[in-house]
């Protein structure tokens, strides 16, 4: 068999299509109703104390008391009609107008908005919203808020449509648009601000990206709607303050009005009033506008997720019935376990050759070539004779990383890096048959007899922190949990765990799926909170030091194993590059690959333009200080309905290491089961050779072994 060839997998699934205008509309004056309903209140406040030349109001509290007792309860929602009204259609339009507009400024390959097409998109919709809605609507709503007392006899105007009409008698119908260009101005600001900052911190807060078909939980829409609404009022304050004294001048006796214009506005209240006047209900804004954010993106949110599910339910129905089984391809289905399973025997295989020929003065590139052989070697013998095609191969190149090398060290053919005696071995490798993918790493210590020490403290540490992890990743439990309990661990060796290690779900072609255990918590790395749910696979990855596990990048021409990043394109300009890309596209579109499958010296000039230009993801060779031991243990896990189900392991030589486990928790955790018993049925008669039946529960793992034994 030819040395090189990857078997291909199938294509990247297609971008979903974008939400349609419409359903962004429709998404906002949902939310646009919820955030007039609780928050009318805090905006008559806010206007009052805007109107407020005489300081009849000494703060909030005492404005809405105050209104509350000498008008009533009910006055707090004065205007509320005109108020729900313009929220309603604001949005609509304001969220229409806007998916219209990115949709111009869209990039015709990506199908990404640049950030300054989503500002000019943000201020277009927001002049649009203030053009067309907001100025006429305001004027109404401020003309009713401003009206002091209990009688209606006695008020001026009697409700929304009778104000409309009078400020259209009295003013004419430009009346209406009263205070028109500070509104333009502080709309079209607002909108620009909102939306990139939502989008930003959608991306920064949950790594949510526009047009991922991800949906935010409640919670999470909240805070990024409220983060996003935050800087529009203290930046918009003036416009905001000359927008309702404009809007709420009526003409005097002498038929004139105070305010000419927004410029002349702003200099009277600066000359009569001081400049933080400009400022004037910035609190109450600040109350109401990021809150109203909050409500509205939460709501909006929601709308367009019930819209992805439907799409989705729709979808699926119109399926044919290959591709609505290529979609349930899960561990419900007993094909999908049986590759599973298959995968792993043949990467647990694939280890133990690996090890057997580690011996030292052998060459390390050597026996990563004997690995990833072996693997293309025994996937190429299954599936031979089926009707449709199936992909299998190397899923992760086979890595030794010797000593303080934390990983991915996969050289290339001209590498004469060597083994030595007493040599840590950290060996990562990985295998898929049509997609469902078994990875596995192990640490070696090239010596004869027990390991001793603090080598044996770190892979002691290693694996009885992936024996607590693989009883803590079931169902029902958090990755949180698993995070928090690898770190106890480690720390009861005296050890830490490595940062920037994450765990990840494994899916059918996805060896990085979106739900992630995050290794080693700190303040720079932070994933979303997930609950671990049946018949879910996962890459549980644990990376323990002696040293400060903060690994360093210290050469970059060490990296050699990439990724193709599906979602990314770029015109590539060197000849070199779009020749090594072209190659990758065909024998590795989606599974991680080593440089030395390409043709060397083509290799080293493409592969530095494709990834300066992220189309392809580096697996950088991280190094701890010379002189730290590390340790490395990686295996898949099955969820299965009657337990979890490890299915890649390798066992641990004997170890001595200078700590104990001691701690409660850690002893309680290790004497888990890691599947159901099974229910008390009759057993079944059988012939003198059948085998007894196996229990499905795991024996739990004895503390006392100090991390020694490997359940399987």
């Amino acid at each position: 068999m030819d040395e090189n060839p990857n078997p291909t997998s199938p294509p990247p699934p297609p971008k979903k299509p974008p939400i349609p205008p419409y359903v962004k509309a429709l998404s906002g004056s949902l939310g646009g109703i919820m955030e007039a309903a609780c928050l009318q209140p805090i905006d008559v406040i806010k206007t009052r104390l805007q109107l407020d030349r005489t300081g009849t109001y000494k703060g909030i509290v005492h404005c809405g008391a105050t209104v509350a007792r000498t008008e009533g309860v009910r006055a707090l929602w004065k205007g509320l009609t005109p108020f729900a009204t313009h929220l309603t259609l604001k949005y609509a339009l304001r969220m229409g107008s806007n998916a219209m507009l990115q949709g111009a400024f869209k990039d015709a390959k990506t199908g990404k908005v640049s950030n300054h097409g989503r500002l000019i998109s943000g201020f277009g919709a927001g002049v649009l919203e203030a053009l067309v809605i907001v100025t006429p609507f305001e004027v109404v709503k401020i003309r009713l808020q401003q009206q002091k007392g209990l009688s209606l006899g006695l008020l001026k105007y009697k409700g929304p449509i009778h104000c409309a009409r009078t400020i259209i008698r009295e003013e004419g119908l430009r009346g209406l648009w009263s205070g028109a260009a500070p509104t333009v101005m502080r709309n079209g600001t607002n909108q620009a601000a909102m939306f990139t900052a939502k989008n930003a911190f959608d991306v920064l807060l949950w790594k949510k990206h526009e047009g991922d078909g991800r949906v935010l939980l409640p919670w999470q829409s909240m805070i990024s709607g409220f983060l996003a609404g935050t800087a529009g009022p203290i930046c918009t304050g003036p416009f905001d303050v000359v927008k309702t004294r404009l809007m709420a001048q009526s003409r005097g006796v002498d038929g004139k009005m105070k305010y000419k214009g927004m410029v002349h506005c702003i200099r009277t209240i600066y000359a009569e009033e001081g400049l933080l006047a400009l400022w004037k209900g910035l609190l109450p804004r600040l109350m109401r506008i990021p809150p109203g954010q909050a409500i509205m993106w939460t709501v909006a949110d929601q709308v367009i997720g019930l819209f992805l599910k439907s799409e989705n339910s729709q979808s699926f129905r119109t399926m044919s019935d290959d591709e609505r089984e290529e979609k349930e391809l899960d561990l419900t289905s007993p094909e999908v376990v049986t590759k599973y399973k298959s995968a792993a025997e043949i990467v647990n295989k694939a280890l133990q050759l690996v090890i057997s020929e580690c011996k030292p003065k052998a060459k390390i590139v050597e026996l990563c070539e004997k690995g990833d052989s072996y693997i293309r070697e025994q996937t190429g013998n299954m599936y031979k004779n089926v009707k449709k095609k199936i992909e299998r191969g190397v899923a992760f190149p086979t890595c030794i990383s010797v000593n303080n090398t934390v990983c991915h060290f996969s050289p290339l053919a001209s590498d004469e890096s060597v083994l030595e005696e007493g040599d840590i071995l950290k060996i990562d490798l990985g295998c898929h048959i049509d997609g469902f993918i078994a990875i596995v790493a192990h640490t070696h210590v090239l010596q004869a007899g027990p390991v001793t020490g603090r080598a044996a403290d770190v892979i002691a540490a290693a694996n009885t922190a992936a024996e607590v992890a693989l009883r803590l990743v079931r169902p029902g439990r958090k990755n949180k949990d698993v995070t928090e309990a690898i770190q106890k661990v480690a720390a009861a060796y005296d050890c830490k765990i490595v940062e920037g290690v994450l765990s990840h779900q494994l899916k059918q072609f996805v060896i990085d799926g979106n739900k992630v255990i995050l290794s080693a918590s700190n303040p720079e790395t932070r994933v979303d909170e997930a609950e671990f749910e049946e018949n879910e696979v996962y890459a549980v990855d644990i990376v323990a030091s002696t040293g400060e596990g903060k690994p360093k990048l210290l050469d970059e021409k060490q990296t050699t194993i990439y990724k193709r990043a599906v979602d990314k394109s770029y015109h590539l300009k060197m000849k070199a590059s779009r020749f090594i890309f072209s190659e990758i596209s065909q024998k590795f579109p989606i599974m991680p690959f080593t440089a030395r499958a390409l043709e060397e010296k083509r290799a080293r000039l493409g592969l530095l333009e494709c990834v300066n230009h992220e189309l392809l993801q580096p697996y950088p060779v991280l190094h701890e200080k010379p002189g730290d031991f590390v340790a490395h243990i990686k295996f898949t896990v099955l969820l299965m309905p009657n337990g979890s189900d490890r299915i890649t392991s390798h066992p641990v030589q004997e170890l001595q290491p200078t700590k104990q486990v001691d701690d409660p928790e850690i002893k309680a955790w290790l004497s888990l089961a890691t599947k159901k018993k099974k229910g008390g049925g009759k057993k079944k008669k059988g012939k003198k050779s059948d085998k007894p039946e196996e229990s499905t529960e795991a024996e739990p793992m004895d503390a006392t072994a100090n991390g020694a034994e490997s359940q399987a």
